[in-house]
């Protein structure tokens, strides 16, 4: 290539006159170029040869049109193309490639009309060229963008309510059950687990990033909200992924959080959801905590049953429930205390920073009002049950029954 003398500014607008008249032809180079180059369009079945012609003579046209000052500055074929790339899965990059290649297509015909030689103004033309090719390639991944991301909110939705019919055993057997699991990227068989997590504060996911997360030490996983809760379905590839699918939901908990007992047939959802829920009441409110199903008996056992939990605590520890708070506080916290210590009052007097004489005054107390002694197995064990039940279920209260709230879930 040489440079030659100053050529009018007229010479280079004619030449991309002559460019602008041989539209169809180019616009065959550069689709033939497209195909050819990238094999995203040529795997692309859903993008039709004319539609990818038709959005290249497009841009073509236009951007001729502009180089040669005969139209002025306009987008929407750039906006178009991006549009339709994005409703047919073309990748983005396969978008932005055509049309580096329509500007290097360009650029080589005009240079070719000059016989090789650059002058000072085909420069400039050249500089205008790649300029205009950089405003449409951000009008395109722009509109690209929009669509990508409307449809990714739409995938959303769906996977969601695909999710919640899974989990509300509202899908039937056959096509309804197999496109539900298409749907949600799911074996028909394997092992399964569910997640149910506590929405602590209303603007923020208990388990926030989980499914990247997950995703990272590949585990597949789908999440949505219900009421107050974030409810996700897993997809373990092995024993192994379980501890690690483990780690990964106690690092993230903010609240309580339950997770079924495995299971290997999709349709067995419900029921695992049933038991997560369980799980997840087996921490006490407020506590940042991670329970699988059956881990701990008598807290599953409460949260099943918290009427009657509850109904069966207040005739045990009644006379120490009807204590003014501060005393009914400091008496139920030196029996945890002893139930944590396994019963030996000199470690539960560490634990509490006190004498141990002073645990053995306040154990006497709980005795003598409720009529059980802590060295009776029997009565240990019911007030270890009345224990766990006022710490997992609230007191009943007008319009907030626990059973009532579990039956809704």
């Amino acid at each position: 290539m040489t440079t030659v003398p100053e050529v009018s500014s007229d010479v280079t607008v004619e030449l991309v006159d002559r460019l602008l008249l041989r539209a169809d032809e180019l616009t065959d180079i550069l689709v033939a170029q497209i195909l050819s180059g990238d094999h995203a369009y040529a795997e692309a079945t859903r993008l039709t040869h004319q539609d990818l012609r038709q959005a290249t003579y497009d841009n073509l046209v236009t951007l001729l049109g502009q180089l040669g000052g005969r139209a002025r500055p306009r987008l929407d074929a750039a906006r178009a193309a991006g549009r339709l790339k994005a409703e047919q899965q073309v990748p983005l990059a396969a978008l932005l490639h055509a049309y580096r290649l329509a500007g290097r297509l360009i650029w080589d015909r005009l240079l070719g009309e000059m016989g090789g030689e650059l002058s000072e103004s085909l420069a400039r033309k050249g500089s205008e060229l790649w300029s205009i090719i950089d405003d449409y390639s951000s009008a395109a991944a722009e509109a690209y963008g929009e669509v990508a991301f409307e449809r990714a909110h739409r995938d959303a939705q769906a996977r969601s309510l695909a999710l919640r019919s899974l989990l509300s055993a509202a899908v039937d057997d056959g096509a309804p059950l197999w496109e539900t699991l298409r749907m949600l990227n799911l074996p028909d068989s394997g092992t399964f687990l569910v997640v149910s997590a506590e929405i602590v504060e209303p603007v923020a996911a208990p388990l926030r990033g989980v499914e990247e997360r997950l995703r990272e030490i590949g585990v597949h996983s789908i999440w949505t909200v219900e009421f107050d809760t974030q409810i996700g379905l897993i997809s373990l590839k092995s024993s192994a992924t379980r501890a690690e699918a483990d780690a990964v939901l106690a690092g993230l908990a903010s609240g309580r959080v339950g997770v079924s007992r495995p299971f290997d047939d999709p349709r067995r959802a419900h029921d695992a959801l049933h038991e997560a829920k369980l799980a997840c009441r087996c921490a006490r409110p407020g506590d940042v905590e991670v329970n699988s199903f059956g881990d701990q008996p008598i807290p599953l056992l409460i949260a099943y049953l918290p009427d009657v939990s509850r109904q069966l605590a207040a005739g045990i520890l009644g006379p120490v429930l009807e204590l003014p708070a501060m005393e009914r506080d400091t008496l139920l916290e030196t029996l945890e205390a002893w139930f944590a210590a396994g019963g030996v009052v000199a470690d539960a007097a560490k634990r509490l920073h006190f004498h141990r004489n002073t645990v053995h005054q306040r154990l006497r107390r709980i005795e003598a009002l409720t009529g059980r002694s802590c060295t009776d197995p029997t009565a240990a064990a019911e007030f270890y049950f009345a224990l766990q039940t006022t710490r997992l279920v609230r007191p009943r209260r007008a319009g907030a029954d626990e059973s009532v709230a579990a039956t809704r879930r």
